[in-house]
């Protein structure tokens, strides 16, 4: 009879006032409550389901479970369930990796100091590089380096990557080809042609070398161009303008002389009689007459000089 009492009186008062208390005090609970679990013996105990049960269902915003697989209760927000027990971001250190994560879980592994991130699905590695210090690495800068690691050395600006047991510099090692590389690793233009070289210009994109000095003239030799192959060679000066001498003993009143080599142009051929240079004029290939008013006397030298 006492507990039919006792039933009656909780149905009235949750009928009459939409508000229910459970365990001590029963007779007291507070304005702003719907439901009150009192008792100093006795634990509430929500629903009790797998991780696969949780997931298979769709409650109202609010809900509350406690997932077995994870021990820990789960809200759900009215899209997924969220674990109470992990807020925010769980690390773990171990050997092995964890298992029951959520994603933005970090894993550190013990012996590697390898991170991991999980992303929902899979650990993904990480990596924490680029790593920089004063000076080349060293065991102290980087006292466990894993292959792939990269080293930036803050003094002179040189890079390093560990390929699992040293550490090797990404720099210029060796140049080639006309090129030289300096004590401080810059390229410098000098060096011996190893194979054909081409440097192509055109009106807008020339070549020019300015800041040459003179030379004597018989120490020097001209750069020119092949005209079939654009390839560049020295050529001694004296071999562009060559000249061929013939010294003739005249007669009394001769005036024609033969030149030494054919006549081309009578810009190229100076006459000189007996050191004095005269005029002339082209009679045929290799024939010249002598200016009309000049007239060779007995033994008169004549000098022919033709350039070619």
């Amino acid at each position: 009879m006492k507990y039919v009492i006792f039933i009656a009186l909780v149905f009235y008062t949750f009928l009459t006032f939409g508000q229910v208390k459970i365990g001590d005090n029963i007779s007291t609970i507070d304005e702003a409550s719907i439901l009150e679990l009192d008792s100093q013996t006795k634990a509430f105990v929500p629903t009790r389901i797998t991780d696969a049960q949780m997931n298979a269902m769709a409650p109202l915003k609010g809900a509350l479970v406690y997932n077995t697989d994870h021990d820990c209760i789960f809200a759900f927000d009215g899209v997924i369930w969220k674990n109470l027990c992990n807020s925010g971001v769980l690390v773990t250190t171990a050997s092995s990796s964890p298992i029951n994560n959520f994603a933005g879980d970090i894993w550190i592994e013990e012996l590697s100091h390898k991170v991991h991130i999980w992303n929902g699905l899979e650990w993904i590695l990480t990596n924490t590089n680029p790593t920089s210090g004063d000076g080349p690495p060293s065991s102290v800068s980087m006292n466990t380096p894993i292959a792939g690691d990269i080293y930036v050395d803050r003094i002179s600006g040189n890079i390093f990557a560990y390929n699992g047991s040293l550490w090797k510099e990404n720099g210029i090692y060796s140049v080639e080809n006309g090129l030289t590389l300096s004590s401080s690793n810059s390229i410098e233009l000098g060096g011996t042609l190893t194979r054909p070289t081409v440097i192509t210009t055109n009106t807008g994109n020339t070549l020019a070398i300015e800041g040459l000095s003179e030379a004597a003239h018989n120490n020097v030799k001209i750069l020119t161009v092949d005209e079939t192959t654009g390839v560049l060679h020295s050529t001694a000066s004296n071999t562009f303008l060559q000249r061929e001498e013939l010294t003739i003993i005249a007669v009394d009143g001769q005036q024609e002389f033969t030149t030494p080599l054919a006549i081309t142009d009578s810009k190229k051929i100076a006459v000189y009689r007996n050191g004095i240079k005269i005029d002339f004029d082209a009679l045929g290939v290799n024939l010249i007459k002598l200016e009309a008013n000049v007239i060779c006397y007995e033994n008169d030298e004549i000098r022919i000089v033709q350039f070619f």
